[in-house]
């Protein structure tokens, strides 16, 4: 069974660490841990902030971005239009939010 994976900043992590999700990365390098946890087999899902998403580099956002195993997520007060539309283009294959 993949396991469920948090990056971010301590207070981000901490609720989810609480709530037992055992792959979290809250220090360091976060471009660095995120391509750990995109190349670790175990996770299925990594859940991010969008400040750690914007601070990543462009290389690792683009990685994240196309990544369909693990799928990653980007939690916030306010939806990232492209990146979401981006990430259901990859995932499923279909242009949801196109407009007709």
């Amino acid at each position: 069974m993949k396991e469920i994976a948090v990056i971010g900043p301590v207070e981000f992590t901490l609720g989810f660490r609480l709530a037992g999700i055992k792959h979290v990365v809250d220090t360091g390098s976060l471009s660095e841990g995120m391509v750990k946890l995109l190349d670790n087999s175990e996770v299925g899902i990594v859940i991010t902030d969008e400040e750690t998403m914007s601070s990543l580099d462009e290389y690792i956002k683009e990685k994240v971005i196309g990544s369909i195993n693990p799928v990653v997520v980007v939690v916030s007060d306010k939806v990232q239009q492209d990146e979401l539309r981006k990430m259901i283009i990859q995932s499923i294959g279909v242009d949801l939010m196109k407009e007709e």
